[in-house]
């Protein structure tokens, strides 16, 4: 793989790792602003994002990589399989839909459906970074290095706070499965209590 190559590769990474900030953003957005608070569906789907995002992340930091692509792969996998579990738990006429629909179709259905296309983006950039497995770190320098320190500082914000919200709202107990309405650890208020 040319160096060209390699450095467009990274260019269409640090593109689909901002809309994965942009699909994590609007997560926050429907939890902080809309008070709909994550499941143990929504958070486990949101790791599916942070797998996702993290192989991207490591194709953008050290240079394309054929594994980085399947550590994206199996996070989609992970993603897509959990969001369509949820919407099989939301299938039967006598359940009510979870979250805000936006466009007709709830969270879950929209995440199955980016999870789907993303299993397929990293099987298409899996084949062009399979061409050459030679690959050198992205250099420095022009508008792209601007997008890809913003992309990546933006992911590792979210990852963070993602982790600080789940923290929040479960403590050190497992995921609530579902009409959580407030965030245990500020509404209890002590981290140690049984």
């Amino acid at each position: 793989m040319t160096k060209a190559n390699s450095r467009h590769l990274s260019a269409i990474d640090a593109v689909a790792l901002l809309g994965i900030c942009l699909v994590l953003l609007g997560a926050f957005y429907y939890q902080l602003v809309k008070g709909e608070l994550p499941c143990a569906f929504c958070n486990l789907i949101r790791v599916g994002f942070m797998l996702l995002g993290s192989g991207l992340l490591l194709n953008i930091r050290f240079g394309t990589n054929a594994w980085n692509y399947v550590l994206s792969a199996f996070g989609a996998l992970i993603g897509s399989l959990i969001s369509l579990l949820f919407m099989f738990a939301k299938a039967p006429a006598w359940t009510t839909p979870t979250g805000s629909a936006v466009f007709g179709l709830h969270m879950y259905t929209w995440t199955y459906i980016l999870f789907t296309a993303a299993i397929m983006f990293c099987v298409v950039m899996l084949a062009f970074a399979c061409r050459n497995p030679a690959s050198v770190p992205p250099q420095a320098g022009g508008g792209y290095a601007t997008l890809r320190s913003i992309v990546t500082v933006a992911f590792i914000f979210l990852v963070g706070a993602n982790l600080v919200s789940a923290f929040l709202q479960n403590g050190f107990q497992t995921f609530k499965a579902g009409g959580q309405k407030h965030y245990q650890m500020l509404y209890d208020g002590d981290v140690m209590k049984p």
